[in-house]
């Protein structure tokens, strides 16, 4: 079965006349298709043609592409207009739970479960006899019970589910607001089915269920008969007490989050008996004042339950991601307990859904305070004072709301100069349309002018009022800047390139230090994402990435409604970003003769900007300092919000930095290609010192052949001084350190 199929009488609105393509066979009324491999097209000589979206093309549309295809390009407007609309989206929303389908219960037979279940509670019998003629009755009527239960759980789940989904329709029609009008029909038939459904729910629980557990969720923990001889088979009276005390908390537990009278929960007791036989000496006097026990707490609840409590009217709103998927027990009206849900359906007096879902309940006092404190389901709050709520919408203004909203210009469907600007509402749209939504944009605002940010980012201004545009998704950047850098696998082709190469360390070899280099992120990036769908996009994201000031805006930003983290890419970009080899450092430090190995001198220069990321810098915190990437600190990779960002000159100067064994204690953002050849430069040098120093030490020693090489390092060109020394001191710094090596050395070389 098809749903969600768009159909010509679907109100367009501004994306009527959008452009989109479609491939189709010879002849005027041929159907349209989404795409070439389309199991409807079955000749061999579909041509592809770009048409405009009318009433007319979807009138022609396969009704498989349809419903299910997407008509444009992912993450432009028209995708998320239509993503929304078909399949799963708001046509089938609109279409579902309008009338009583084969499944669903009669007005007669809810009537008749709710007899049974609120049946009066039985006379206490006279006698051994009698009490045994009662069991037997109320064996008899078990299963009549469980199935009036049942329908019960059905009727309450086919209501949240009417709730839901009306929830769902009206959200999506507020993104698209020129077709409130069309829809008027298909709501009309969701609310008097809602409202039927509510009044099957409303006879299937009684108040004085839903009053007595609000009463027993509010009581105290009271003192129990721990020295009752009768309870000796649970063991000593401090046991006792322990087992009492469990049995209660089991007990209020399960009648605050019921439907049925506390009466019903008298079975609770056989939990003390667990782990004992039947035939246990005092077994069945235990639990015949345990069942005493349990009626004083049930009258407790009643007694307070059967007061005069004046009435509180509350309000719940809500929230936008209340019914995001549905039947998923991950959206917030999927995991209402039993008795919230019980008190909607019979404290409810007005629902409103727009421009927000709200919901007014008047309720009795204790009810009032348990919503009022509840620490999950649904937030209520008292309504506002009277007068406050805002004027209604005058014409003009709900004129400007339908130009402001969801259309074309929004994302990067139209020219950047006609973007405009781009909301909580738009993004949440596009999460909803999309599963991979969660990519980097590049944005632009008055502020703050050019921008790269995760979605999550995105979100997270626009809620506090940030005010700008989109460019373009890391979906969008070209492909032709990126094909050739991850060129299609070759299956028969052997793999000959380590993805983890040996580490170089002499410094006088070509690829010393090229590990720490954006080129060999790069290469690790396509080697660890190959023959994965997705290195493409792996390479657009690092690409982005490597425009963001701090690498900390990355992070993952909370979890999808699948439970999934948001991520804005695949983790192996880390690999790509950072740099998790351990830099050498030794040629930097001051030349001392302390220690086995010294160090040259030399300065930073174009190395002391570098970024350095690491979870505790100044040692602020017990334990020792990890990496990004240390197995010991997460099992993900990347950095997070509270890792600390210090330039290696400021990590140069930490004294007490104390290190991972392991990581190393850092990862740094990898080098450009005149950093790296700095790296290598200052290496050789240092390399050429610790020569100098071994020659100087012999005395007669020849050192003509570490003159000619220090002859490279005496006189920098101009170009390569101003890409190395980004101050004048910090080249003449490296060429006093070259003086005083050439004055080192002994015989005629020396200086």
């Amino acid at each position: 079965m098809i749903y969600g199929l768009l159909t010509p009488e679907v109100p367009l609105g501004p994306f009527e006349g959008s452009p989109i393509t479609v491939w189709s066979t010879q002849g005027k009324q041929a159907k349209l298709h989404a795409t070439s491999s389309c199991s409807y097209l079955r000749s061999a000589r579909a041509t592809e043609r770009e048409v405009q979206l009318n009433a007319s093309m979807v009138a022609r549309m396969c009704p498989q592409c349809g419903a299910y295809s997407s008509w444009a390009r992912p993450g432009t407007g028209l995708a998320v207009f239509l993503n929304t609309l078909t399949g799963l989206g708001l046509l089938y929303e609109l279409d579902s739970f309008r009338d009583a389908d084969e499944d669903a219960s009669s007005n007669e037979k809810v009537r008749q479960a709710a007899a049974l279940l609120h049946r009066p509670a039985p006379d206490a019998p006279a006698d051994t006899a009698a009490q045994e003629a009662a069991e037997d009755d109320e064996d008899d009527m078990w299963e009549e019970l469980q199935e009036a239960r049942r329908v019960r759980e059905a009727v309450f789940g086919e209501w949240r589910g009417a709730l839901a989904s009306m929830h769902r329709a009206h959200q999506q029609l507020e993104l698209f607001p020129w077709l409130s009008s069309w829809a008027e029909a298909a709501l009309q038939l969701k609310a008097d089915r809602l409202r039927t459904l509510q009044a099957q729910a409303r006879l299937l629980v009684t108040e004085d269920a839903l009053l007595a557990a609000a009463v027993a969720a509010a009581l105290q923990e009271p003192d129990v008969p721990a020295d009752d001889p009768a309870f000796a088979p649970l063991g000593a009276p401090a046991e006792v007490k322990k087992q009492l005390l469990s049995l209660w908390r089991r007990w209020q537990g399960t009648v605050e989050d019921s439907w049925d009278p506390p009466r019903e929960q008298a079975y609770l007791v056989h939990h003390l008996a667990d782990g004992m036989g039947s035939r246990r000496k005092g077994r069945d006097q235990m639990l015949e004042h345990a069942r005493a026990v349990l009626a004083e707490w049930e009258t407790r609840a009643q007694s307070a339950a059967g007061g005069q409590y004046d009435e509180r009217i509350l309000v719940a709103c809500l929230p936008h991601d209340a019914a995001t998927e549905r039947n998923s027990r991950r959206s917030l009206l999927d995991r209402l307990e039993e008795w919230e849900l019980g008190v909607l359906a019979v404290y409810t007096v007005d629902t409103v859904w727009q421009p927000q879902s709200v919901i007014t309940v008047r309720v009795p006092e204790p009810v009032a305070a348990r919503l009022l404190t509840q620490q999950h389901g649904l937030s209520y709050s008292e309504p506002e004072a009277a007068g406050t709520e805002p004027a209604p919408e005058t014409a003009a203004e709900r004129s400007s709301v339908v130009e402001l909203s969801f259309g074309p210009g929004v994302f990067d469907d139209t020219p950047v100069r006609s973007r405009r600007p781009v909301t909580r509402e738009h993004l949440r749209a596009l999460r909803a349309a999309m599963r991979d939504a969660e990519q980097l944009y590049v944005v632009f605002s008055v502020d703050a002018g050019l921008e790269v940010v995760a979605l999550s980012v995105l979100e997270q201004r626009c809620a506090a009022g940030w005010q700008g545009v989109i460019i373009a998704g890391a979906s969008d950047l070209p492909g032709v800047l990126f094909d050739s850098r991850h060129p299609a696998p070759d299956q028969d082709a052997p793999e000959t390139e380590e993805i983890w190469p040996e580490g170089i360390y002499d410094p006088h070899h070509e690829a010393f230090g090229a590990r720490l280099g954006v080129a060999e992120g790069e290469r690790l990036l396509v080697q660890l994402c190959a023959g994965r769908r997705d290195v493409g996009h792996a390479l657009r994201s690092l690409a982005l990435a490597r425009g963001i000031a701090d690498l900390r805006q990355l992070k993952t930003a909370g979890y999808d409604d699948r439970g999934l983290a948001r991520r804005p890419f695949a983790s192996e970009v880390w690999h790509g970003l950072l740099a998790m080899d351990q830099l050498d450092l030794h040629p930097f430090e001051p030349d001392s003769d302390a220690g086995w190995r010294r160090g040259t001198g030399l300065p930073l220069g174009v190395l002391a900007p570098v970024q350095v990321y690491t979870s505790d810098a100044a040692s602020q915190y017990q334990g020792r300092a990890h990496s990004p990437g240390c197995a010991h600190r997460r099992p993900e990779h990347g950095v997070g919000h509270d890792d600390d960002l210090v330039t290696l000159e400021e990590l140069l100067g930490c004294k007490d930095f104390d290190p991972c064994s392991k990581c190393g204690g850092y990862a740094i953002r990898r080098l450009n290609q005149e950093q790296v050849a700095y790296y290598r430069a200052a290496h050789r040098l240092h390399d050429l010192a610790q020569r100098v120093h071994a020659v100087a030490r012999k005395g007669g020693a020849d050192g003509s052949e570490l003159v000619a090489a220090l002859e490279e390092f005496a006189g920098l060109d101009r170009d390569r001084a101003e890409a190395w020394f980004p101050e004048w001191g910090q080249a003449r710094q490296w060429r006093q350190v070259v003086d005083r090596l050439r004055r080192e050395l002994p015989g005629p070389g020396s200086v």
